[in-house]
């Protein structure tokens, strides 16, 4: 007769992988706020279009990825709290080039 034992498996805990969500989107879009230093010091003229959409889609998809472990107003907040910190990233960033590019 054998015996058998039963090691527990290695699992994965949930709270992780939505900790490694938050995490990203928020680096994510704190990167994208900073997008008119980048271009500026390409000597590029900044663009808004590109770093609202992608700024925007990572905000939703975050929230939709992160529903099911907050509620709903939990989602909300995050939603506005990131279209929020990088709306006032990209314009203070966004006026430090136009301020260097009109003074240099």
């Amino acid at each position: 007769m054998a015996i058998t034992t039963s090691s527990p498996s290695p699992s994965v805990d949930p709270t992780v992988g939505g900790n490694l969500i938050l995490g990203f989107s928020w680096i994510l879009v704190m990167a994208l706020g900073l997008v008119p230093i980048a271009e500026g010091s390409l000597h590029r003229s900044p663009s808004i279009t590109m770093p609202t959409v992608i700024a925007f889609f990572v905000a939703v998809c975050s929230a939709i990825l992160l529903r099911r472990r907050y509620s709903w107003v939990g989602v909300v907040l995050h939603i506005y709290g990131q279209i929020a910190i990088w709306l006032s990233l990209f314009v203070m960033s966004l006026t430090a080039v136009l301020i260097l590019a009109v003074g240099g």
